[in-house]
């Protein structure tokens, strides 16, 4: 299965992350520049966990900064 921005956008969502800082994010553009904050991140991070049955070590925590790097990580897995 392709994991999309669209499925990205959604989890963000459900973690609790406003929906209109949600739809209006840049894929390409770091999230924390676009305003997720310190606490939307992990949650984020967390729904990402639960609903693929994975865990996302400090290493790559690190380096997923936008959803296109979420997209490009989770489609690896």
């Amino acid at each position: 299965m392709t994991t999309t921005i669209s499925e990205l956008r959604e989890l963000m969502i459900s973690a609790g992350m406003d929906k209109q800082l949600v739809q209006g994010l840049d894929p390409s553009q770091p999230l924390i520049q676009q305003g997720v904050d310190s606490l939307d991140y992990p949650a984020f991070a967390t729904a990402i966990e639960a609903r693929f049955g994975i865990a996302i070590n400090d290493d790559d925590s690190l380096r997923l900064k936008t959803l296109n790097d979420f997209k490009e990580y989770l489609n690896r897995k």
